[in-house]
This record gives structure tokens, sequence and C-alpha cells, in this order.
């Protein structure tokens, strides 16, 4: 996944970090930035690391820090993602840090064969040793590898990467395509694809978000990227409102963004918004394509290379008002163009044709060899 960076220099950063951080300065090296913690106090520890000349990050890679990582004094990132895990050492290695590795398996449901095939599996993606493997033994584990923490135990570290941050928040904002990549490691660590056991469809991705000043700066960011949020916001539930409630668990619940509708879901489709978790992104591909309307969406290739009237798709599907829905949505929506035939009665009348942008999205879904054999729901011709 090729991605555009965000890159600061790292004096300025260094300024403006030390400025508004009364405890921390720098030096300037021969290719490189020391920042230190003065000493507080005759007991006070000193906490100092080196820097690059430059510091790059992804935009994705911001979304990840806020979606899955720990900032308050110490670092730490967990993910049982290989791709979130490939985000977070790509951009680590371009300082001069000791990283610590552990793994954290729910192990009620599981032999110890399983550690041993995690453990190695981890640390042949990092080339670093396993510290240790922490065992949850009151959870059945759902993961193909144990979940993997990457830490470093340095709080002048950690500030100054929630400082970096909140700087990268404000160009983010300014760039849809930055939006996007963000919004990658946003969903890859907050997002939920639900399944609705009934048809076997996505209903709806959730954005899990505590704080409702998060959600209202999601709900912005994909209006701006063409993702309408049309659903309230699923509530932030405490655990003592939850023991009201008369729930089970006692951890209460994050509130999130509810994505619900079908062009939504198209348009997380296109733009491969879920990518960065693979798990995730299969799992909302195959229900993605039970979806009613992405069959039918499926069914206008009888229409390819062709030009057709409002009449000719009613005959084709041997329906009436759904596939005619359906055609005005995919000329709403930019997939169809028309060309005005004559005036028939009150009506126009015109002549469609699928352009380049229905056979982008067409040959994508058509791609992905999970339609059972066939693209199309349907086969009347």
């Amino acid at each position: 996944m090729k991605e555009n960076l965000i890159i600061f220099n790292t004096e300025d950063i260094l300024k403006n970090f030390c400025n508004s951080n009364n405890n921390y300065f720098y030096k300037k090296l021969e290719n490189s930035f020391l920042l230190e913690k003065k000493k507080m106090g005759r007991y006070g520890g000193i906490s100092s690391f080196i820097l690059p000349n430059s510091i790059k990050i992804k935009p994705s890679t911001i979304g990840l820090i806020i979606g899955e990582g720990y900032l308050k004094n110490i670092f730490v990132i967990a993910s049982c993602s290989k791709e979130i895990i490939d985000n977070m050492l790509e951009f680590l290695s371009q300082f001069n840090i000791d990283l610590k590795f552990y793994i954290e398996i729910a192990s009620k449901n599981i032999n110890y064969s399983f550690v041993n095939k995690s453990r190695s599996f981890w640390k042949g993606i990092t080339k670093r040793y396993i510290e240790k493997v922490r065992l949850r033994n009151n959870f059945n584990n759902t993961t193909e590898h144990g979940t993997l923490h990457i830490c470093y135990y340095n709080v002048t570290f950690s500030k100054l990467l929630k400082f970096i941050v909140i700087k990268s928040l404000n160009i983010i904002e300014k760039s849809n395509q930055f939006i996007i990549d963000y919004l990658k490691g946003i969903l890859a660590g907050e997002g939920n694809v639900n399944v609705k056991k009934k048809t076997n469809c996505v209903y709806m991705i959730r954005i899990s978000a505590t704080k409702e000043l998060d959600r209202s700066r999601y709900k912005e960011l994909l209006e701006k990227i063409g993702i309408k949020i049309t659903c309230k916001d699923m509530p932030t539930i405490s655990k003592e409102e939850g023991k009201k409630l008369g729930w089970k668990t006692d951890k209460g619940r994050a509130g999130a963004v509810i994505i619900s509708r079908w062009e939504n879901f198209l348009k997380i489709l296109t733009i491969d918004l879920l990518e960065l978790n693979k798990d995730k992104q299969d799992k909302f591909i195959k229900y993605f394509v039970n979806n009613k309307f992405t069959k039918q969406f499926l069914d206008f290739q009888y229409f390819i290379d062709k030009k057709f009237t409002m009449k000719d798709a009613q005959v084709a599907f041997n329906l009436r008002a759904r596939y005619v829905n359906r055609l005005k949505t995919l000329e709403r929506l930019g997939y169809l163009n028309k060309e005005f035939i004559r005036k028939f009665g009150n009506n126009n009348m015109y002549l469609y044709i699928l352009n380049k942008k229905y056979l982008e999205v067409y040959n994508k879904l058509n791609n992905l060899n999970r339609l059972d054999g066939s693209p199309s729901s349907k086969s009347n011709f």
C-alpha cells in the first residue's frame, strides 16, 4: 500500500515541543538530535532518546496510534494484525530505541503448541526476541497468532509522539487523501464490521469512540470523503449504567459512529478503507457481496457496452420498481451516462450506458473471487 508521508523537520518539532514543555531540552548532534528530560529533584530520573534529522509518519500510522496505542508515560501498541504491526515497525525503525515485545493470548480453548507457534510467528515478523507470553485463562482465543504488544518504556518518547500526533491531525484535515489514509488506521484499530444473521449481509460498520468530540471529528472527516452518516451515534455506556440496564458485562460500552447504507459500503470498498486490517477487510467483502443491492449492481453486467432504456432494464430483469430504483441510484452515484432521446408525454426518455466508473467497480468485485462462481445473482439471459 503506497501512501504519502507527513514529514516534520525535527528541529522545528523539538523547538515547539520544548517551548510548551519546560521540563525538556534538546541538543543538536552531528547527524541527529538528543531530546532529554531535565532531572527533577534529588531522585528524579533522566529520560532521553535520539531522533533523526526529519521525522516521517504516515497518516494511517496516526490513526493506528489513536486507535490501538497507549501514550501515558510509556508507549504501547497492541494488535493481532500483521499489517498493523508492519506499519508500526516501519515508523519506529527511524528511531534508535530499544523496543520490547510480548504476546497476549486468551488461552481457555488452546493448547501450548499454539503458544509456541504464536511466538515463532511474531519473532519472524519482528526479527526480535519476544520477551514473554501472557496467558489469559478466562477467555477463549479468537486470534490466529495471539496479540503482539510493542512497548517502549520512555516518558519522553511517549510525550513527544503525542505532540506529533496532535500536530499531524491539523495537516491531515487539509487533504482528502490524508483523510482516507488516516481513517484506514482508525478503522483498522477501532472499526467493527457487523453482519445481520437473517440476511447474511453487512448492515453497519461501527467506529468505536468513547468521547463525543472524537465521534464528531470522525463524522466530519467521513463526510469530507463522501461517506454520509445518517444514523445516530451509539452512545457510551458506563459500567454503572450497564449494571442498571442489567447487562452481563461489567465493563460498559464505548460509543460509536455508525456507518450504514449500501452507497457508503460501496465507497468503503472502492477506496480500500479497510485494507490495513485483512481480517476486517475479508469479512466486509464476504458479506458485502451478499447484499441484494450489490447483486443488482453486478446484474447490470448484461448491459456492459450496450445502450439501454428504462424499459429495457425492466424487461431484462422481469422486475419493475426495484431495478428501476437501482438504475436511478446508479445514475445518481455517477455509474451511468445518459443521452436524451425524445419527450414522451410529460416525461423525458433517455438512453443509458454504463460508464468507466461502473466498470472499475464491477471489475473490482468480479476479481474478488468470492461470488460463488458467478458475479450475477440472476441468469435470465
